[in-house]
């Protein structure tokens, strides 16, 4: 379900930002092309809920590289463009989820962007786990 978090993010950013490249879980060694984002996965976090119910709080880090470097204006209205595109994402399998604790700040001359998701998760079926036990005296 991460993933589809990440996915949903990098294809809401494609779309919106055509200039820009979106690079994902990859690490760009070399030839960082600008404008570009790069989504990563911060903290997750599961707690249980009542009826076998999960509740899942996933982080998402969006970095966002200016093509014009010190240019405080590009950062910034790209900075708000996001965390409103980020208020409601569409998953890659068509459901929607609202982001929660949108923020972004300006650092080493880079707009750092961050969002959180929670996810209700349904129980997965188990079989049973231990078959009938006869205690013999």
């Amino acid at each position: 379900m991460t993933d589809d978090i990440r996915d949903g993010v990098s294809l809401a950013l494609a779309v919106a930002f055509p200039s820009s490249k979106v690079y994902g879980d990859e690490r760009v060694r070399q030839n960082l092309e600008q404008p570009s984002f790069f989504v990563s996965l911060g903290e997750c976090v599961t707690r249980p809920l009542p009826n076998r119910l999960m509740e899942q709080r996933q982080t998402v880090e969006i970095t966002y590289f200016p093509e014009t470097q010190g240019d405080l204006d590009e950062l910034w209205t790209t900075g708000s463009a996001v965390t409103s595109l980020l208020g409601e994402l569409t998953l890659p399998d068509g459901s929607k989820t609202r982001g929660r604790t949108l923020c972004c700040d300006v650092s080493d001359g880079l707009m750092h962007i961050r969002a959180t998701y929670i996810l209700r998760l349904k129980p997965t079926e188990t079989g049973a786990l231990m078959g009938d036990v006869t205690i013999r005296t």
